[in-house]
């Protein structure tokens, strides 16, 4: 049993504008710092493609979508942009051009030009004095018979400026009792008895069922989810597993259960 290797697509987008924030409160100037951090509003923008698509349902156009938290601390909106963009370099104005360039090119030469479509909102899922995780909702249409779509979660440190990974949760070491935890309680949730093969419902590589690296840190649970065609066809849509930290505390790291500590509090 291992952990499943997932690397997301981004999508990136032009973004302006703010409606909302989040204060925080500490004492002392180490405190304040943390507060400060904690700090954020939320940035959205959208932007259309100067050509109208008709057809004889609808009149519309392609677009670009996103918003995203903006934090007073710059290390920490390097982190939201590559949790987004992918890089810490790439722009969002850069990239919406591209997509939207690359519409305005094709849309000429299509025999049955469509809407493209490219949404992504990135929120804070949980944030703490030392930890901010991202949740990412991300959709996009370029034609073909549906759009996809995808969850994708982020994790960073913000009294070590670092992003976190698996690793950082439970250490590789343990992945593998930790998938046996899993692989229970994915069993259970999906009516499966115990040794009953995998191959014919699932995706997994070579029958053997994987955790994916796509996870969140809950109060009493670590949610995993697998999206779209990860395990399952699209029709079956996304598949959320949750395993209780009551299953699996002794492997977790110590600023992993720093992390639920804060959570819980």
């Amino acid at each position: 049993m291992k952990i499943k290797r997932y690397t997301p697509y981004f999508i990136a987008a032009l973004l302006a504008g703010a409606c909302q924030s989040n204060p925080g409160t500490g004492n002392g100037d180490e405190a304040d710092k943390r507060a400060d951090t904690l700090v954020y509003e939320y940035k959205d923008y959208i932007k259309y493609s100067q050509h109208i698509i008709q057809t004889s349902e609808t009149t519309d156009t392609s677009f670009f979508s996103v918003s995203y938290p903006e934090f007073r601390d710059s290390a920490v909106n390097r982190f939201v942009m590559t949790s987004l963009l992918g890089n810490d370099t790439a722009t969002v104005e850069a990239s919406a051009q591209a997509f939207i360039g690359d519409f305005d090119q094709f849309w000429q030469s299509d025999p049955y030009p469509r809407v493209w479509t490219s949404q992504s909102h990135a929120k804070v899922y949980r944030i703490t004095p030392s930890y901010l995780a991202l949740s990412i909702d991300a959709y996009s249409y370029t034609g073909g018979a549906h759009g996809n779509y995808a969850t994708v979660f982020r994790h960073y440190d913000l009294l070590n400026n670092v992003p976190l990974t698996m690793n950082d949760i439970v250490t590789e070491p343990y992945q593998n009792e930790l998938a046996a935890v899993a692989e229970r309680y994915f069993r259970k949730q999906e009516n499966l008895s115990v040794n009953e093969p995998l191959e014919e419902k699932y995706f997994f590589e070579g029958g053997q069922f994987s955790l994916p690296e796509n996870f969140a840190l809950e109060r009493d649970s670590m949610l995993f989810l697998y999206n779209i065609y990860e395990i399952k066809p699209y029709v079956d849509g996304q598949t959320e597993l949750r395993v209780p930290y009551s299953e699996f505390n002794r492997l977790l790291t110590d600023r992993a259960k720093r992390i639920v500590s804060e959570l819980n509090l």
